[in-house]
């Protein structure tokens, strides 16, 4: 018997060490590969991504591009409308360089507004449609757009703000996914683009000079990032970058022409916009864009568009695993789910509930110069956000690095040299990525308009006198195996919702109505992420009106920045430098065995609410969905 589980053993370690190099040459076949077609495209002055999408086009032509709630289609007649939409462009008087606010939920003309923009080399600004008010102000404001391209179900929100838009001209969106577009109610201004417009404007290619010397360090996009502090701030996205990504993303996960990705990710995201339609381009791949996600329909839209890939943030497994079972949850096509998020213990769960053979991890950040992938179809490295075999490990050799932390200031602690002291394995440090501004997959481009958060990020003398690093925020580890693992975020930020939210920003806007608030993030039982806390103190004699702070909320704030949790205290501590303390109220969370303060929720469809012992365990139970 003894001999018996050692040749098993063998046998298992075996296995192993195949797969990790198997997994590791995948990983080190596509990097190569980018790097060649950079090199290859910047030597024929072709840096722009439009014609990673032009070669498909012209390749692929009756096969399906995009699929959207039954609408089906082509390459070729995405490629025309792209056509049209460009010379459209054009006759708005857009020159090389200009920015457009594009603020469109999930349909076709995402991706097709985009590849118009390429065409013409002109920069889209991806709004979130969620926003409202001053931050959707802000965002186009940023972005400082000469159009404003936004969705005719949108207007309330784009009237609202139009007299701040600074002269940009306004351009509703009408097309076969506006469900309010006979009704709704237009604004002062605007030009209508729908249809019937655009089937006047010429089919003809933009010729090749309207995008000669386009650089790879030439920006195509620009994705808004909370970042730290303060309103959300527009990441430079560049072309280099994004056919890195694109290359690699298509070798490590063998996409192709018969691979079929469903996305109901938000396409202003990197995740879907860049990981989805991007590398779709490079791979020849179906895009099914999925309108919103919905954990009740997930599964029917899938097998119904045939998709046999499809895309999540941590919060979709776990609402899709919240669902009664059913005989139905391997009746699919699926082969790989793909995206961020993943806790490990979702991972299992998911792949032997619904049939899943691989989850195709990573870690990256919208404005990061660097990004870790974990390809896994065993249980090796279940959980992890990345992983290195050594062929990888050389590539990346002082690229990404984890920093030992000052646990008082949160910042990376340094030796007698006066350089960051690297953090040991498995000890939780924070991720930089070396800066290289020569290099297409190391630069760092920073925020448009915005120097000053843009040198916030950049840390200087890490591994050797006057290197530059980019700061992720982010705290993670790597075991002695090469597995990176998420541990936390650094800073006045949480994630929720797939959202990084500031906390500096939501207190502000709680100002308004309490005097003071205290906010930080709180892990919450079966969900991802941490959910919004704001501790109010008591010691003004100030008496919260809960009615008016959840209607409050509900007007300011996006649904993912909004407190979920608010806890009365006695009063809020805080430095010598006036800096509120956090970290304590973080770690208690809202857990009423711990804490012994009056604590309120945002119930679901009730508001702001007593929060008892049975609602915790209710929530510890999986019953209630936040």
């Amino acid at each position: 018997m003894a001999t018996t589980a050692l040749v098993g053993a063998h046998a298992l370690a075996y296995l192993d060490a195949r797969y990790r190099i198997t997994e590791d040459l995948r990983a080190a076949r596509g990097i190569v590969k980018a790097r060649l077609a950079l090199n290859r495209n910047n030597r024929n002055d072709r840096n722009s991504i439009y014609y990673v999408f032009e070669s498909a086009a012209d390749k692929e032509r009756d096969r399906d591009c995009y699929v959207c709630e039954g609408v089906t289609l082509s390459w070729r007649q995405v490629q025309l409308s792209v056509n049209r939409l460009a010379h459209w462009l054009l006759a708005q008087g857009l020159q090389r360089g200009d920015t457009i606010a594009l603020y469109l939920p999930n349909k076709p003309a995402y991706p097709i507004i985009w590849l118009a923009c390429l065409a013409i080399d002109v920069v889209p600004a991806f709004i979130n449609y969620n926003l409202t008010g001053q931050g959707l102000a802000h965002c186009v404001a940023v972005a400082a757009p000469k159009l404003v391209l936004f969705e005719s179900d949108l207007s309330p929100a784009i009237a609202d703000v139009a007299a701040s838009l600074g002269g940009a001209k306004l351009v509703r969106w009408v097309d076969t996914f506006s469900k309010g577009a006979a009704t709704e109610k237009g604004v002062e201004g605007e030009m209508v683009l729908d249809e019937g417009v655009l089937q006047q404007m010429s089919t003809e290619r933009i010729p090749d000079e309207r995008r000669k010397g386009i650089k790879w360090s030439s920006p195509c996009c620009l994705i808004y990032t909370s970042g730290t502090t303060g309103l959300p701030k527009a990441a430079l996205t560049l072309h280099g970058r994004c056919a890195t990504a694109f290359q690699v993303w298509t070798t490590l996960n063998s996409f192709g022409p018969k691979t079929r990705i469903y996305t109901p990710m938000p396409l202003y995201h990197s995740t879907a916009a860049i990981l989805a339609v991007g590398v779709a381009w490079c791979a020849h791949s179906t895009v099914v864009i999925g309108r919103k996600f919905s954990a009740t329909t997930f599964w029917r839209d899938v097998r119904d568009s045939r998709a046999n890939v499809v895309q999540y943030v941590g919060e979709v497994l776990r609402y899709l695993l919240a669902r009664p079972p059913s005989p139905e949850d391997k009746q699919h096509e699926v082969r790989l789910a793909y995206g961020n998020g993943c806790r490990p213990d979702v991972w299992e769960r998911f792949r032997e509930r619904f049939g899943v053979q691989t989850i195709s991890e990573f870690f990256a950040s919208s404005e990061g110069n660097g990004s870790l992938f974990n390809r896994n179809s065993n249980s090796l490295g279940a959980g992890a956000v990345g992983k290195e075999g050594w062929i990888v490990s050389t590539f990346q050799r002082n690229k990404q690095v984890l920093l030992r932390v000052d646990p008082l200031t949160e910042e990376p602690a340094r030796g007698p040299d006066g350089l960051a002291i690297r953090a040991a394995p498995n000890e939780p440090g924070e991720l930089v990525i070396q800066i290289d501004n020569s290099s297409p997959y190391q630069a760092f481009a920073g925020y448009h308009n915005n120097p000053a958060a843009t040198n916030k990020k950049i840390m200087r003398s890490v591994l050797a006198k006057d290197d530059m690093y980019f700061r992720t925020g982010d705290l993670l580890r790597r075991d002695a195996d090469g597995h990176w693992y998420f541990a936390d975020r650094l800073g006045d930020t949480f994630r929720w919702k797939s959202e990084n939210v500031s906390t500096a920003d939501v207190a502000e806007k709680l100002g308004q109505v309490v005097d003071e608030a205290n906010v930080y993030g709180v892990l919450v039982p079966s969900h991802d992420g941490r959910a919004g806390c704001a501790a109010i103190p008591l010691s003004s004699g100030q008496q919260v009106d809960f009615a008016a702070l959840s209607a409050h909320v509900a007007r300011t704030l996006p649904k993912y920045a909004q407190p979920l949790f608010v806890r009365l205290v006695p009063a809020l501590e805080s430095t010598g430098t006036g800096k509120q303390l956090k970290v304590q109220l973080r770690n208690e969370g809202v857990d009423p065995d711990v804490v012994k303060d009056e604590v309120w929720w945002l119930k679901p469809g009730v508001g702001y609410t007593p929060f008892a012992k049975e609602d915790w365990e209710a929530l510890k139970a999986g019953k209630v969905k936040l």
